[in-house]
């Protein structure tokens, strides 16, 4: 599956693997002028090719390595001729995607990449005449980076917003990194992000600074509850409850404990 729609000069691509009538998740990519942000997963390739037709992509631009992010990758820059830019800490992945290590639901969602390669990127890079400020922000990994266009008030943010909420937890990801991130990030003057997971989300800035509250007060019970010594797993209970179908499907990768568990600090 994939469709577009504008916003503004964004091109807004938005694609997933489609089982029957079911895409079990969906993930946007966005071309501005000659620079492509992110490439999707592995299995919309031959649809995102044909998306592309009749644009010239210079450049493609990667939050993070992961596969659903750089799935396209080879292909786009086999097609256009095009250069790859990620964090230097990324590159690894973007030429030996077999690394990632894929679980069974990711292969079966997103599937592994061809190996590509990238640039390390710098602290701007530009999307004719727009300029990306390339700003470090881990926590969903430790190479994710966001792009933000200060005279437009643009954030492309990966997977380090993805809404106001949150419940579950990647076994890998740092809850307290994430925070820390969210809160550079709430302090630009946002007005849309560019949401790898929601597409675009208008009042940014307000949106950026919600999640921060969520976040923090979500850590501030589950600390509460610790210091009158409950245990991770009745802290869990309390204030997520009980485990969902995106545990089971995951086998525990995305769990309401691994969000109480990073919390606390307890390691896998």
């Amino acid at each position: 599956m994939l469709k577009q729609t504008m916003t503004g000069p964004v091109k807004i691509i938005r694609s997933g693997r489609s089982i029957g009538d079911y895409v079990p998740y969906q993930v946007h990519a966005f071309l501005l002028e000659d620079v492509l942000i992110d490439t999707s997963c592995a299995w919309v390739r031959s649809e995102l090719l044909t998306a592309l037709e009749g644009e010239r992509v210079r450049k493609i631009i990667n939050t993070h390595h992961h596969e659903d992010h750089i799935g396209n990758n080879r292909a786009v820059q086999d097609k256009f001729n095009a250069e790859i830019y990620a964090h230097r800490d990324a590159l690894p992945f973007l030429n030996n995607p077999q690394a990632l290590e894929l679980l069974p639901y990711q292969l079966a969602v997103w599937a592994y990449p061809e190996p590509s390669q990238g640039l390390p990127l710098g602290e701007q890079i530009s999307a004719g005449e727009y300029r990306f400020d390339v700003i470090h922000a881990p926590g969903h990994c430790d190479a994710h980076v966001c792009f933000y266009e200060p005279q437009q008030r643009w954030l492309f943010s990966g997977d380090i917003f993805c809404g106001r909420g949150f419940k579950y937890l990647r076994a890998d990801e740092d809850y307290n990194l994430i925070v820390d991130s969210l809160l550079k990030l709430a302090r630009l003057k946002v007005d849309t992000i560019f949401c790898s997971l929601l597409g675009p989300v208008p009042n940014g800035q307000e949106a950026l600074m919600a999640k921060v509250d969520f976040m923090q007060r979500l850590r501030d019970q589950v600390l509460e509850l610790n210091h009158r010594g409950l245990s991770p797993t009745e802290i869990r209970i309390k204030v997520l409850g009980e485990e969902e179908s995106m545990t089971q499907m995951t086998d525990g990768h995305y769990s309401k404990q691994n969000t109480v568990n990073s919390i606390l600090g307890i390691l896998k």
